[in-house]
């Protein structure tokens, strides 16, 4: 019989720690200046147009998550690449699409620092914008990282913000209720340091009193970021479908081809 403490019990109960989990997935997905990726270019609508990357591993686990195998099967997802190899695909693939924005998502952008300033390196070099995807949990969590990407004039930055309060967090990702606040705090560096970016919030388990709180709460962090909030609900793919219906969640709205569906 395993005895575990009160204070063990009390932090199972809460959830688990995003920046330990950091520590956990890069030590899976990075490899020196390598990170693993399951698709190097695709196109995505997003923006007016993407040529964007799929990164394998995030140190989140949201139950209305789109991604599959990258962020949940990590360790048997995706391949190697070292920075010049992904911005080779990516800007091959711009050119073909005629796309001036190139990014990384399906996962947590943030991952490896190594390779992130090494590519960010290459765009400097290039006509290209580079949209780094991130929930902000680890520029949250460490000033100086957000102050290390100031440099970079072409780079803008998105962090998602995972409800509008910090049980709506919990109860959509099962992380400790306090790390809600490392997002909102991650936009502080980034604005302090001068660095291009703007919040996204998933809104689709929300209620309008949720919704008006949390813009309460950007507009205390900096008043421009209601300017360029963008409002995020889930699209029910298929997989999603399932992981909220295994986790019992029932949004309030989603997005369907376009439109803002009322549940």
């Amino acid at each position: 019989m395993v005895n575990l403490t009160l204070n063990q019990i009390t932090r199972a109960m809460k959830g688990y720690d995003p920046i330990k989990l950091t520590e956990k997935m890069e030590s899976i997905v990075v490899d020196g200046n390598k990170r693993k990726y399951a698709k190097l270019s695709r196109p995505l609508r997003f923006y007016g147009g993407t040529t964007s990357a799929v990164e394998v591993g995030c140190n989140l686990r949201c139950k209305f998550c789109f991604s599959d195998k990258p962020v949940f099967r990590p360790q048997s997802t995706g391949k190697f690449y070292t920075p010049q190899q992904v911005f080779d695909a990516l800007t091959k693939g711009a050119k073909r699409y005629g796309h001036k924005l190139i990014s990384a998502s399906a996962s947590e952008g943030t991952l490896g620092r190594q390779h992130l300033f090494e590519l960010l390196d290459l765009v400097e070099q290039s006509e290209y914008i580079y949209i780094l995807e991130t929930n902000g949990m680890t520029l949250g969590n460490d000033k100086a990282f957000a102050e290390k990407l100031a440099p970079y004039k072409n780079l803008h930055v998105r962090v998602s913000i995972k409800g509008t309060s910090q049980e709506e967090y919990h109860k959509l990702t099962d992380a400790i209720p306090e790390s809600y606040e490392l997002p909102f705090r991650a936009l502080k560096h980034l604005i302090d340091a001068g660095v291009s970016c703007n919040a996204c919030v998933m809104i689709s388990f929300s209620d309008e009193k949720g919704i008006r709180k949390v813009e309460r709460k950007l507009f205390e962090t900096h008043p421009g970021l209601l300017k360029s909030l963008e409002k995020e609900r889930i699209t029910p793919f298929p997989k999603v479908a399932q992981r909220l219906a295994k986790n019992g969640l029932k949004p309030n709205s989603i997005a369907f081809k376009g439109n803002v569906v009322n549940l």
